[in-house]
């Protein structure tokens, strides 16, 4: 019998649980992740309880609730003047991490190369490896972390599925 192998048995711990850790030790607010440290608003416990009654207790669609995706589609419209297909255009996830996480699934395939300019969240990387995909890391440098797209340029070869660009 082979001995069990994990797919990322390399990553190592996340820079979400280095902060916890430190911000514990040092008896300091969390800001690495949504730790808030109040109580939820009776108003929206209250909102949430009458919507549980209400029979809004069933898993949401794969692609989000309809009416959501709709006020998001409102919203890109009213600011931005973006007309988007809230059925085809939109879909919700249940956080930014798992949104990433799908989008490099659907896209990459065993070989690609996808291009991460670091400092990069540490969540892309792995997400490629799980895919079968090769990160490609162009470090973006200090003081002002432009991108150098001759660079960029350089890198893209013909198993360049994707490019993450990331912003505040």
């Amino acid at each position: 019998m082979q001995p069990l192998q994990f797919k990322l048995a390399n990553q190592g711990v996340t820079i979400f649980s280095t902060m916890t850790a430190l911000a514990q030790r040092l008896k300091a607010i969390n800001l690495s992740q949504g730790f808030p440290d109040f109580a939820a608003p009776d108003a929206l416990i209250e909102a949430l309880c009458d919507a549980t009654r209400s029979g809004y207790n069933q898993y949401a669609p794969g692609d989000g609730w309809l009416p959501l995706r709709e006020q998001v589609a409102a919203l890109f419209l009213s600011r931005d003047q973006l007309l988007i297909d809230p059925v085809h255009e939109i879909t919700i996830t249940p956080g930014a991490t798992i949104g990433i996480f799908a989008a490099i699934q659907a896209v990459v395939q065993a070989g690609d190369e996808v291009i991460v300019f670091d400092p990069s969240y540490d969540s892309y990387a792995p997400a490629v490896r799980v895919a079968g995909g090769i990160p490609v890391h162009i470090a973006l440098k200090a003081p002002n972390f432009a991108v150098d797209w001759s660079e960029v340029k350089a890198a893209i070869r013909p198993h360049t599925r994707m490019i993450i660009v990331n912003t505040p």
